[in-house]
């Protein structure tokens, strides 16, 4: 009789934990099936025009597609988290773009990729600049100081065109001793303590109103930019700098001012 309840309880412990089993897969697979995420975007010309046909996918998923008319594309079950998005077609310089892929609903401007092909003597084109640049950015120090001041923020070439700035001011959002106000026109930059030095190629920029450098240096035309802290010495050539030390001093340089 002893063994025969102790065969049931053997018995009953098994399905058990088969039930526990069963229901762990289930939950593994429901949690595989919620860490994909469906990918958009557009691709585009140099012009902004649609690039259509253009082959379009994520490498180390099975998800592949090609570009509509308007070069919108749609990519499903692509895993969440960092992956790379490669687009190919024929006539145009393969672009791979990094992303991380959020699989939160709140947030899923981060699963819309859109990219732009550039042709061979495009991309020529946008490394002779890119080379003209450096060289220019080396003549006024900026490099050097890069690599040898401590506690500054250096925002470089490759950075702002990450960023893709609508204007000057958007260049300096993730520069905490830097803060953005609102004026009659616009943002308008100022340091954490309230007061800013600003430098446009090495020049001290003199506003005329507040928010000013938005409205009269492009973005298109910055090629790169550096931050100095309230109490920090700021090198030549913002001496000036030193004779407020409760300013922050921003520099900015423009391509057509070290060409």
């Amino acid at each position: 009789m002893f063994r025969i309840k102790e065969l049931e309880s053997a018995v009953a412990l098994i399905a058990f934990t088969a039930c526990v089993s069963l229901a762990m897969l289930s939950s593994a697979a429901g949690a595989q099936t919620s860490g994909t995420v469906t990918v958009t975007g557009r691709v585009t010309n140099s012009t902004g025009k649609p690039v259509p046909d253009a082959r379009v996918y994520v490498p180390g998923s099975n998800e592949a597609t090609q570009t509509d008319a308007r070069g919108n594309y749609t990519l499903t079950g692509v895993p969440g988290g960092p992956q790379v998005v490669v687009v190919r077609q024929t006539g145009y310089v393969p672009v791979r773009t990094e992303a991380r892929f959020s699989t939160k609903p709140g947030d899923r401007a981060r699963n819309h990729v859109n990219v732009k092909l550039l042709t061979p003597a495009e991309v020529a084109t946008v490394e002779a600049q890119w080379a003209r640049d450096s060289a220019g950015l080396a003549k006024v120090g900026f490099f050097r100081r890069e690599s040898t001041v401590r506690g500054a923020y250096f925002i470089a070439p490759d950075q702002i065109a990450r960023l893709k700035p609508a204007r000057v001011s958007d260049i300096f959002r993730g520069v905490p001793i830097v803060t953005e106000g609102v004026g009659r026109t616009g943002p308008v930059l100022r340091g954490v303590n309230g007061c800013l030095l600003s430098y446009v190629d090495g020049l001290p920029w003199r506003s005329m109103f507040p928010g000013d450098l938005d409205t009269y240096v492009s973005t298109r035309d910055v090629v790169a930019a550096e931050a100095y802290a309230p109490g920090q010495t700021a090198p030549a050539p913002f001496l000036r700098a030193g004779l407020r030390p409760n300013c922050t001093t921003i520099a900015i340089w423009t391509r057509s001012g070290i060409g």
